[in-house]
């Protein structure tokens, strides 16, 4: 009997740390999503979910295939809980204008969202290990090395990045997301856990190399060394390209109008709408007319006060289909060219085919003379708000959504990579929504040779939530990696204009606020590897994974074959 206890504690206390370990991390990761203000977590949040997986694998109490059920049951535990804090907002939204009791929009989002999450540390943490036969130093480099050569390329409905997500708005290390991406910055994030781990195993278990794991830190140390002091250079850098331009470059001067609208008439309980503002042209017109009659606070000091003019009007706020009602249209062609400013709006348009309609949101640029300069089909799509995922693989399915949940909305996906001329020097790009949380569209667009990118956004389906502070994170990665200013133009907040650096370059209207901002924003080249050369960025990371694995395998023999 004595035996038989024996035996029991070991996976008794594992399965005890196998609770806490994966709660503690879907906290910290839950923590790690903007908006809180405490994305910093981040740097150590995989390190509890990390220690579950290694007791787990180290103790061989487990078979094969019942390890890995433990191993995803882990990973999904923390991303339900990391879904339901970080992502409360997809919770509010479903509730408020899905119609659905508060608890069954929380399990959607848990269970759901947290499915996908707790996939992708599955893939990324403990599909790996399951391959490992024996721990050591080259073990925790090349599963790192893993996770960098997989995270380009891992396909998501919400294009997250731990390393993004911890290190938004660290003024100088996020600064090498121009060589690496934002995706990269998980070197120093994983890479953290992943150290941690080490020196728990030559502190707590007495295992593995003193001078390695030195060598370890001090490589780590060495890589923030680097990353700190280029993200010093490069501010520097960027601060002496704007001096010298003051004059040889050209502005534009950029109002955004935040009206405010509501969707009440859409909402569950109208009192969550946060506005009772009505959708309305007119309103919004006039609005736009006291912007530009204001005198446009200059943010950096110009001596050109003649730059174009371009006036945006986020997502939602338009209130018709632009190219299929001609007396709306009409009046905003007339109003451009009375006020000598080019128009930005969100709109949908349709084509009709021998089935049934296909949908599109649509950005459109409007020049001063009242010329449609040229539309841009939405490429990233809302899953269950925009699009229902895999409808062709499961028909039935997609038609029980479509009948179950309200305002479901289907759009066709666009497939370019669209750059407005506004003149001969400005090329802008606006992405609508969502669109911004896929590198690829806000790159694309950028080598398209779009110099600014305006970004048509309404979040007010989130309510007051972290949603804004989501967007507005994103948005930060998208500047930095592309080294192009952005302008985040929200219905209802919080709207802002980012420069290249990544810094504000104008205050941050408030959540569910209505008002505008201006401003001259000048528009000069600036040069990012990683916006030229993303692809060989990817390629390094593969070929070092390659490299160490077979590194690891002749020296090491770590791998289970």
């Amino acid at each position: 009997m004595n035996n038989s206890g024996e035996a029991q504690n070991p996976k008794s206390k594992t399965l005890h740390l196998f609770w806490l370990g994966s709660t503690i991390s879907g906290i910290l990761l839950g923590l790690n999503a903007p908006g809180f203000g405490t994305q910093w977590v981040g740097i150590a949040a995989f390190f509890p979910l990390l220690l579950v997986l290694e007791q787990l694998h180290k103790k061989q109490l487990f078979p094969f295939w019942k390890q890995a059920g433990l191993f995803f049951t882990a990973c999904w535990l923390s991303g339900s809980i990391a879904a339901s804090i970080g992502g409360y907002w997809i919770t509010n939204s479903i509730h408020v204008f899905g119609h659905l009791p508060w608890f069954a929009a929380l399990l959607i989002t848990a269970v759901g969202y947290g499915l996908e999450v707790g996939l992708q540390l599955f893939v990324y943490f403990g599909l790996p290990l399951l391959f490992i036969r024996q721990r050591s130093g080259w073990d925790l480099v090349l599963r790192l090395a893993f996770i960098l050569a997989l995270d380009p390329w891992y396909p998501r409905l919400i294009q997250w990045n731990y390393g993004g997500l911890t290190f938004s708005q660290f003024p100088w290390i996020e600064q090498v997301a121009d060589l690496i991406g934002s995706s990269g910055l998980l070197i120093y994030s994983a890479g953290f856990s992943f150290l941690l781990i080490y020196w728990w195993r030559w502190k707590i278990e007495n295992e593995g190399n003193r001078k390695i794991l030195l060598q370890a830190t001090a490589i780590y140390l060495i890589l923030w060394s680097i990353g700190l002091g280029y993200g010093a250079w490069r501010i520097r850098d960027l601060g002496t390209q704007n001096l010298k331009s003051k004059t040889q470059n050209p502005k534009l001067t950029v109002t955004v109008i935040q009206p405010n609208f509501s969707l009440r008439e859409l909402a569950s309980n109208p009192e969550l709408a946060h506005s009772k503002r009505e959708q309305n042209l007119e309103s919004l017109l006039s609005d736009s007319r006291k912007a530009l009659a204001e005198p446009a606070p200059d943010l950096q000091v110009l001596e050109n006060t003649s730059a174009p003019i371009l006036l945006i009007w986020p997502e939602s706020v338009y209130p018709d289909p632009f190219f299929k009602v001609a007396a709306s249209r009409e009046k905003v062609i007339a109003f451009a060219e009375e006020h000598q400013t080019s128009i930005l709006l969100a709109t949908v348009d349709w084509e009709h085919t021998k089935t049934d309609p296909k949908f599109h949101g649509v950005s459109v640029l409007i020049d001063s003379n009242g010329e449609v300069l040229g539309r841009y089909n939405k490429i990233f799509l809302i899953p269950f708000g925009e699009t229902i995922p895999f409808s062709d693989w499961f028909p039935g399915l997609a038609a029980w959504l479509r009948k179950n949940i309200a305002n479901l909305s289907e759009f066709e996906r666009g497939r370019e990579y669209t750059a407005f001329s506004l003149n001969e020097k400005i090329e802008l790009s606006a992405p609508i929504c969502f669109d911004i949380f896929s590198p690829a569209v806000v790159r694309g667009m950028v080598k398209n040779g779009a110099n600014l990118v305006v970004n048509l956004s309404n979040l007010a389906w989130f309510g007051r939530t972290t949603a804004s502070g989501n967007m507005v994170a994103v948005l930060r990665w998208r500047a930095l990696e592309n080294r192009v200013p952005v302008v985040f133009a929200s219905n209802n907040g919080e709207s802002v204009f980012i420069g290249a650096d990544g810094k504000n370059l104008s205050q941050q209207l408030g959540l569910f606020e209505e008002g505008t901002l201006t401003a001259r924003i000048k528009i000069h080249p600036r040069f990012s590897f990683y916006r030229e050369y993303a692809e060989w960025v990817w390629g390094g990371f593969m070929l070092l994974f390659l490299l160490l694995g077979i590194l690891a395998h002749v020296r090491g023999k770590i791998f289970k074959l």
